[in-house]
């Protein structure tokens, strides 16, 4: 199945870049932009979803855009077609399309074990990806997490709830103690390729709240085989059903806890 999830992965990012230099090239009103993108967005979702019901028909799917949800059994894979739209609409080079394939059975409370995840970003060619127990990889190359052990030394992202402006407030209190205690933070805008930065050991930690299951579920598998941990905030494994991330090599893991548990 990580074969498939590469392959699928591939086929959204080209689609992707096949629109990026004609959406860049026309000048859009916001809503154009919006309007533009979801039928990107849909056009990526329906080649990747089509490739994959043709290798595994009998799979449910789980995906972002409308129409996404199709009932199936033993595997269910859960698919963003476009992380970063933003970036996308604007031209900023982060943005990615994410597969993985979990252990499912119809009717399940929350999700199961994620068994293959591939995140790539098309612009850069960029493939990352990871089998259940088999280790992660970039572009052919294993990836470990990072070995930094002093958070003063650490460098760590994030993203911003622009979904819910209403915990601005309280975003902004842990962002402070965050910056005050590691080396710097940064904001890409893209969750999917924030956490393969993590398991490559670029990133020495990411954390993020209100993010959903598809931002995560190809990511945080490739965190994982690469040496690092993941939890939500409480330090429980409910982040695909919560939406509420830490992700970090294990020296930097329990200092983000800390300050995101409190």
């Amino acid at each position: 199945m990580l074969e498939t999830a590469i392959k699928a992965a591939k086929i959204g990012g080209e689609i992707l870049i096949a629109n990026f230099n004609s959406l860049a090239a026309k000048n859009f009103t916001r809503k154009g932009d919006s309007d533009y993108v979801t039928e990107i967005d849909k056009l990526s979702q329906t080649a990747v979803v089509e490739y994959i019901l043709k290798r595994f028909p009998s799979h449910a799917i789980l995906a972002e855009e409308a129409g996404g949800g199709i009932e199936g059994e033993d595997f269910r894979w859960i698919i963003d077609p476009l992380d970063g739209t933003t970036n996308y609409i604007h031209g900023f080079p982060a943005f990615a399309v994410s597969v993985a394939v979990e252990k499912y059975e119809a009717g399940q409370e929350g999700f199961g074990p994620i068994q293959a995840g591939a995140v790539i970003n098309p612009l850069t060619n960029d493939l990352y990806y990871a089998e259940k127990g088999k280790g992660a990889f970039h572009n052919g190359r294993k990836i470990t997490v990072s070995r930094c052990s002093e958070f003063r030394n650490a460098l760590i992202a994030t993203g911003f709830p622009f979904r819910e402006k209403e915990y601005l407030d309280e975003f902004l209190n842990i962002f402070r103690r965050m910056f005050n205690s590691c080396s710097g933070i940064r904001r890409a805008g893209a969750a999917a390729l924030d956490l393969c930065w993590t398991a490559s050991g670029a990133l020495d930690g990411f954390w993020e709240k209100g993010l959903s299951v598809w931002d995560l579920a190809a990511g945080c598998l490739i965190v994982e085989e690469a040496g690092g941990v993941v939890s939500d905030f409480n330090g429980k494994y409910k982040y695909l059903e919560s939406g509420n991330i830490i992700a970090a090599n294990p020296k930097i893991y329990p200092l983000m806890l800390n300050i995101l548990s409190n």
